[in-house]
């Protein structure tokens, strides 16, 4: 089986994340994709709702998708959740599955800044996904990133330019998020008053 690996802080999962998902399903042929909430991102402020609602509204954003699934292993582990950690992780408990770590521009950017990124790319191979906002990487950029050469799939399909500190801010504003999330996730905010103001 060949599983997508989306990570991220989730604060909250959005249109983005699940276009960014549905784009390296079909990009990478992969057979599943598995969106795994960060317990404390070491590249990013620490998340503002709780390990227990992120992982609820990553839940609720997948229902119905049986190609989605979430994993709680980062949140389980807890401390800094650095990739080449989950990574080693999941080929354990997924011995025969091919691992495709799925990544925006604005993160894959940034991949040689990380934790043993050689060691990253020898568990998986990475699916490089375009983000709204930066120009489309060319396989040119790939090198100064550090994901020259094989094992990296360029996925350039158009994704939403939706952020989650802009649906934060909407929400503290008092402002309409209608579209940037999932219907069941901005029930589970407005219920459980996340991000107001």
């Amino acid at each position: 089986m060949r599983i997508g690996l989306l990570g991220g802080t989730f604060d909250p999962i959005h249109a983005g994340h699940l276009a960014a998902a549905k784009a390296a399903l079909d990009c990478a042929e992969l057979d599943r994709v598995m969106f795994i909430p960060a317990a404390q991102p070491p590249h990013r402020p620490r998340a503002i709702a709780t390990a227990d609602d992120r992982l609820e509204m990553c839940r609720l954003a997948i229902e119905g998708d049986t190609r989605f699934v979430v994993s709680d292993v980062e949140l389980e582990r807890g401390g800094p959740s650095y990739t080449v950690d989950t990574l080693a992780e999941l080929r354990r408990s997924h011995p025969g599955d091919q691992l495709l770590l799925i990544l925006g521009w604005d993160a894959a950017r940034l991949f040689s800044t990380w934790r043993r990124p050689d060691e990253v790319r020898a568990l998986a191979t990475i699916v490089v996904v375009a983000r709204p906002g930066s120009a489309a990487p060319r396989k040119a950029d790939l090198e100064p990133a550090g994901l020259g050469g094989q094992g990296v799939i360029l996925c350039l399909e158009p994704t939403p330019d939706v952020s989650a500190s802009e649906i934060r801010r909407a929400l503290a504003s008092g402002e309409s998020i209608a579209g940037k999330v999932p219907a069941a996730v901005e029930r589970y905010i407005a219920a459980h008053h996340l991000y107001a103001g």
